[in-house]
């Protein structure tokens, strides 16, 4: 067979398809005139998009909703239109999901845009781009035979463009469905005059003979009832045997008419043919079942009220969901089935449909077995074909999934939101530090050569101490702003938490106010942390004073160690460190019985220099935020106005051993000692610094070790430097942020050219601002800023006989 004639074959079997779909549409309009609820207003009126589509792809039915959703008259789909001819559908894998649902799944699509074009619906041009959500369900008969397969559409363009304007779920019905026409155009009724007795028996042969074999018995004894004279007349419903051999129903009335003497002169048989009015319940009962099957499978909870309240039908979700069985729910009001105030809140809502007129959505919430529901509920009237309101329909779709996403998506923009702030702070501390480190190089290293200048005993000596040890502190500071904005990398070593807070117990109750006890609850077992001592103490200090500060009078600050499972969830809640993998965690807790606080003053607490005092104290809880960051751990603040605060720390834990390290000792202040030339022979080096004092003072105390020293204000210049006393260079300090080339760039050129060179990079960062190839090429030393002359000489010293760092 050649593909033309195929296709005559094809065209053929269409056209027969289509006359048996407008036969069986007939056959259901003429059935459906009689029924409370025709499938077609139902499915119409239905505010969800809708195509029913039989199992080999073909469109049977498409409501109006759908029509006006994707623009196409539905006389140009139903029959026409089939899924596996459409390329579109093949490639978008709207197929895949049709066979899905024809193997009993409900499938659903992801957001799919579409187009309408230019298409016209009722002398209106129609040109719009819409996103729609498709989802295909089977569709069973009560046999549990696949007779259909359903699309439900969903228009979700404001959805998918992130509620660009407030989405409009309600929609105006624009059409009516008009009552059927009657279900006959003409009554035809039989009727059989008996008039002579002798030919009683031979008439009512002959209609028994007609009378289908599994009706006779009820028509006889009702026939000999009528001969006997116990009744006058009787009507009975019974299938007859045409002679073409179809059967055809009938309602036979039979009536003796009787003289003065009881005896029967003649008797009177009218037979009504009823064939097409019980073809006509056949098709209501099978449209009320399809129907029926259709509710139950759609993903919602469905139901139809009559104008009084009373529930005409209802699918299984909603009676599973309200607790009762379909049938139980049918017939009932409100107040038959839910509590009071329930029953008054669906009522009132049924009212005010009907005084509207018009489909109203309302977003309720409920308490189901899975914990509390989101749901979207659409109610619209149902209106006759004069215009009048017969009854009410209602769909309520579960959205608690979109409304926990949208929860997570605005929980996710206030977290880039807050980690956008603290990263502008965090780039404005890092430039406060490294420039004031720039500054403390002039007071800090100036103060070291002048102390080494002078003997013990000289007046001005403790007056340079003690501006050495406020530049020292300074520097201290600068590092908490390090800190702060992860720019410094504390040494960390392993600690148990539970031994850190209660070696600082002396300590923490003679800082803390007498009026305020102080709790400590460490926790029986080890929490093994990898930490800073330092940092780990700076926490607990800052924390304990805050708590204290917060309480007027009299009261406690509580410090508790334990160990804590934090799970993904109670994670997603933390002020700090919300990015932190769930697990094991070892907790310091630090609550007070303060005034607490409200949520103005909680967003602003880790800012740095933030205060609720008259006067700041330094970085506070913005160096808190910073170590916590270092430590890769996390922080919860649970307060409130007058109820107190109660911060909790979470430090990552380590396996358990049998050692660990005992908290280092504090460091010893530095003292200044009197450096001498590092060697005989004269050496050369170069200082390469955008900053004049910088370079000033590490010329000078590089000519208090011996050398010979030449000074670059940029790379620019270092260059020209270098061709004209490269070969001569011993040692080069360059500065490691520089504009133009910056300073590990020049080392590295400076390394590539002369390998003999020793490199010192000085900056006010953290060492691990280096980059990685120099810090593991192992020809590069590091100073950090600001330097005195003995760390200086310590530095020189390590690099002309290592390049280790």
């Amino acid at each position: 067979m050649d593909i033309h004639e195929r296709l005559r074959s094809l065209e053929r079997e269409n056209a027969i398809l289509r006359q048996q779909l407008s036969i069986l549409r007939a056959q259901f309009t003429a059935s459906l005139a009689a029924h409370e609820l025709p499938f077609d207003m139902v499915f119409h009126q239905l505010p969800i998009p809708m195509v029913l589509f039989a199992p080999d792809g073909l469109s049977v039915a498409m409501n109006r909703a759908n029509e006006q959703l994707v623009a196409t008259p539905i006389d140009q789909v139903v029959g026409r239109y089939n899924i596996y001819n459409d390329p579109a559908a093949q490639k978008r894998g709207f197929v895949a999901a049709f066979e899905a649902a024809r193997r009993g799944q409900i499938a659903a699509m992801p957001p799919t845009p579409y187009d309408t074009a230019e298409a016209e619906i009722e002398g209106r041009t129609i040109d719009q781009q819409f996103w729609s959500e498709t989802t295909y369900f089977p569709i069973y008969d009560h046999m549990h035979r696949l007779v259909l397969i359903g699309e439900m559409n969903r228009d979700v363009t404001d959805w998918v463009r992130i509620r660009e304007e407030e989405q409009r779920l309600t929609a105006e019905l624009h059409e009516r469905e008009r009552r059927f026409a009657a279900l006959f155009d003409q009554l035809s009724i039989g009727i059989v005059v008996i008039e002579e007795s002798g030919r009683i028996e031979l008439i009512g042969k002959m209609i028994m003979h007609r009378t289908h074999p599994d009706d006779r018995n009820t028509d006889l004894l009702l026939w000999e009832e009528l001969l006997d004279g116990k009744r006058d007349s009787y009507t009975v419903e019974k299938r007859y045997l045409h002679k073409d051999g179809h059967i055809v129903y009938g309602r036979m009335t039979c009536s003796a008419v009787r003289d003065e003497e009881g005896k029967i002169t003649f008797l009177v048989r009218l037979i009504e043919d009823i064939s097409a009015q019980r073809a006509a319940e056949a098709a209501v009962e099978t449209s009320r079942r399809l129907l029926q099957d259709i509710i139950n499978q759609i993903p919602a909870l469905i139901f139809v009220k009559d104008a009084e309240g009373r529930y005409l039908m209802v699918n299984e979700r909603l009676a599973t969901f309200s607790g009762y069985e379909p049938q139980a729910m049918i017939g009932k009001r409100d107040e038959d089935l839910f509590p009071p105030a329930l029953a008054d809140y669906y009522r009132s809502f049924d009212r005010e449909v009907i005084r509207h007129r018009r489909p109203i959505q309302r977003d309720d919430d409920r308490w189901t077995a899975d914990g509390l529901t989101a749901f979207t509920t659409i109610k619209f009237p149902l209106f006759d074909h004069e215009g009048k309101i017969y009854g009410i329909a209602g769909i309520a779709i579960d959205v608690t999934e979109r409304r926990r996403m949208e929860r997570e998506r605005e929980r996710i923009e206030q977290q880039l939101r807050e980690t956008q702030r603290l990263e502008s702070l965090g780039v404005m501390a890092g430039g406060i530090a490294h420039d004031f480190n720039n500054l403390l190089v002039g007071v800090l290293g100036n103060v070291s050569l002048a102390l080494n200048e002078l003997p013990d005993d000289h007046p001005a000596y403790p007056l340079l101490v003690q501006i050495e040890q406020a530049a020292l502190r300074a520097s201290e500071l600068t590092n908490q702003l390090l800190t702060y904005t992860g720019r410094h990398q504390p040494d960390m070593q392993r600690l148990d938490l539970s031994r850190v807070v209660e070696e600082m117990q002396t300590l923490l109750r003679s800082i803390l106010p007498r009026r305020v006890d102080l709790i400590i609850q460490p926790s029986p077992t080890p929490l093994p942390i990898e930490g800073n001592i330092a940092q780990i103490r700076q926490v607990l200090m800052n924390l304990a004073i805050n708590g204290a500060e917060a309480i007027t009078g009299n009261g406690a600050v509580t410090i508790v160690t334990e160990a804590r499972d934090v799970s993904a969830d109670e994670m997603a809640t933390m002020q700090i460190g919300a990015d932190q993998s769930p697990g094991c965690y070892a907790a310091l807790i630090v609550k007070d019985t303060g005034h607490g606080m409200d949520e103005i003053t909680k967003a602003r607490i880790f800012d740095p220099f933030f205060s609720t005092k008259f006067t700041g104290r330094g970085l506070g809880l913005a160096a808190v935020n910073g170590i916590v960051r270092a430590h890769h751990g996390a922080l919860h603040i649970d307060t409130e106005p007058d109820h107190g605060t109660t911060f909790t720390v979470f430090w990552p834990m380590t396996t358990l051993s049998d050692t660990i390290a005992t908290p280092p000792q504090e460091s010893q202040p530095m003292q200044a000692v009197v450096e001498q030339p590092l060697a005989q022979i004269e050496r050369s080096a170069l200082v390469v610094d955008d900053e004049p004092d910088v370079r000033m003072v590490a010329q000078r105390m590089l000519r208090r070790l011996g050398f010979t020293v030449y000074e670059a204000a940029s790379s620019a210049e270092a260059h020209q430097v270098l061709d004209q006393y490269g070969h001569q260079l011993a040692l080069a300090l360059i500065d490691l942020t520089m504009p133009g080339q910056t300073g590990d760039e020049l080392a590295t050129e400076i390394l590539s050219r002369y390998p003999s060179l020793r490199v010192i990079l000085m900056s006010g960062f953290s060492q691990q601002e280096l980059p990685a190839h120099l810090r593991a090429s192992g020809m590069v030393s590091f100073l950090a800023k600001p330097f005195t002359l003995s760390s200086l000489t310590t530095t020189v010293t390590a690099a002309l006989s290592s390049h280790a760092l």
